[in-house]
């Protein structure tokens, strides 16, 4: 009984005196191996673990990619993972001792990044129906992410009982790959793009360079587009927005890299500049996509590719932007305003679809600002030779987005994507998701909007239909589907913007079409144009 007793005390005694020099123990001090919470056959790589609220670390460190909030989801914590004791927080020993360390302690950003030297950021989320885990080794550093799946070999659909095979990010469960490599055919045709741009590379640049020198900005800034005659409605659209908001100096930066003589014509009679460039370009369609990733889609996406690298290449900064858009106010002013918008290399419009195709960054390839730096030269330069990539998935964005993943590893390439909860930069996300943000800006209560991208729209007819139901149509009647000399009736040219007077708007045409999209006045008597669509007003 005494020796129990004896016991007893000691232990006592023991625990006290061990608490007692774990509280004395300064900032300098590695914490006890209580404290540490993972066991000895991990201490080489994880000392100890935490978490922060996720909206918190956000705010506190700007990764670039759009972020949903996190508070009231079921996602508002980030877990953190120390590497090492020194790196531990210094309040974590007595946050872990205050709970006996049963739990995760929770430590405010600020306090539990304060010890880390590096940060490696791992971003991941519930697929859905998955039964999804996660693998952590210590091992030669990686920084990509390898994913398995249960199936056959190859792999194809999910079947739970059979090996782990090595997938692509892209790959479903269903079996479809949203990633599939380029073809033969593909890489073909990108040698045939290619070898034709090289060939006149000295002669296209040795055009452009004066007319870059004239059309920048004084911080050396140009905005560019691309159109063909099919998609010429909006890009006279956008112009005469531009106008009738005061915005016509801001217009003396645009370039348009018009592929053919119609829209050349049509886009100087409004004062913008252009730039034929019948060598690269001359062989595009004429006519409007009549839906995304159709034949004509694709091709103009290679007008896209070249007209930026070109800009870029030559030493500017460049704002690029689709023609479905319009101006509420100078949109460069934001990115020259770096308490706005930080210093990043590339920036994006949020496209709002945060599908795996587009991963990390959901980066619209539609509006992107561009600073001119070596790093984004080698980014424009590799998605230039990485054409058959937008050949084998009709789509631009979505070859973009995985160079972009790319370079910012291995390159340090600094994105920024302006988020969709965010009221800047709205597009087709806004128009078609956030019906009270909508309502605020058709009725000119939304200040905080630059521009407006019709983005998220089937095809040129119905981008038309929105925007005169938004009020932002400022294009007369009747220079819609015509060329200058048809718009002139074959008259002489003898102002300098012959097509400003007969064809831009001084206040928009407002019409309803359907009552479940966002007008700028009730449109309740219209049809919808979604199943089972709500009226928006």
């Amino acid at each position: 009984m005494c020796a129990l007793f004896i016991l007893v005390c000691f232990f006592f005694f023991w625990t006290t005196l061990s608490k007692l020099e774990f509280a004395k123990m300064d900032e300098s001090d590695i914490s006890p191996p209580e404290a540490l919470r993972f066991p000895s056959t991990m201490s080489s790589f994880i000392a100890g673990s935490a978490l922060i609220e996720k909206d918190e670390f956000t705010s506190l460190l700007d990764l670039g990619v759009p972020v949903d909030k996190g508070k009231g989801t079921g996602k508002a914590d980030v877990l953190m993972l120390y590497n090492t004791e020194r790196s531990l927080p210094y309040s974590y020993k007595s946050v872990v001792a205050s709970d006996g360390g049963l739990t995760t302690p929770s430590i405010p950003a600020k306090d539990a990044l304060e010890n880390c030297e590096s940060l490696h950021v791992v971003l991941t989320q519930n697929p859905g129906t998955t039964q999804q885990c996660m693998a952590i080794m210590n091992h030669y550093e990686s920084y990509q992410i390898a994913r398995y799946m249960r199936s056959g070999n190859p792999p194809s659909v999910l079947i739970p009982n059979e090996k782990f095979r090595s997938i692509s990010r892209g790959h479903m469960k269903t079996g479809r790959d949203n990633l599939s490599p380029p073809t033969a055919k593909d890489i073909l045709s990108n040698f045939k793009d290619l070898s034709n741009y090289f060939k006149h590379f000295e002669d296209v640049t040795a055009e452009l360079k004066p007319i870059l020198k004239r059309v920048a900005d004084d911080k050396g800034t140009v905005i560019v587009q691309t159109c063909n005659k099919g998609q010429s409605e909006l890009l006279m659209n956008f112009a005469c927005s531009a106008r009738a908001r005061g915005l016509e100096d801001v217009l003396k930066h645009v370039l348009v890299f018009a592929t053919d003589l119609e829209t050349k014509e049509l886009a100087e009679g409004l004062g913008l500049n252009t730039f034929f460039d019948e060598k690269n370009l001359g062989k595009m369609p004429k006519t409007e996509a009549r839906a995304y990733g159709d034949r004509a889609f694709t091709m103009m996406m290679y007008a896209k590719v070249v007209c930026v690298q070109l800009v870029n290449f030559l030493g500017y900064n460049l704002l690029f932007q689709d023609v479905d858009i319009v101006w509420y106010q100078n949109p460069l002013t934001y990115f020259y305003d770096t308490d706005k918008s930080g210093d990043f290399d590339i920036y994006f419009q949020d496209d709002g679809a945060h599908s795996v195709r587009y991963a990390p960054y959901s980066a619209n390839s539609g509006f992107y600002y561009v600073r001119h730096n070596d790093r984004t030269q080698y980014l424009f330069t590799t998605l230039l030779y990485n054409g058959d990539m937008i050949k084998a998935w009709d789509s631009h964005q979505q070859a973009l987005v995985a160079i972009l993943t790319d370079h910012a590893s291995y390159y340090g390439l600094k994105v920024k994507v302006l988020g969709r909860d965010e009221n800047e930069f709205p597009g087709g996300f806004h128009y078609h998701r956030r019906r009270d943000y909508m309502k605020k800006l058709v009725k000119g209560k939304e200040d905080d909007a630059y521009i407006f991208h019709m983005s998220w729209t089937h095809n040129k007819d119905n981008k038309l239909k929105f925007f005169k139901q938004m009020g932002e149509w400022y294009l007369d009647e009747k220079c819609v589907g015509k060329t200058l000399g048809e718009i002139t009736e074959g008259g002489a040219v003898v102002t300098e913007l012959p097509l400003v007077e007969p064809c831009c708007l001084a206040e928009p045409e407002i019409t309803c079409y359907y009552s479940d999209k966002p007008s700028k006045t009730t449109c309740n008597g219209s049809p919808t144009i979604d199943k089972g669509g709500k009226p928006f007003w």
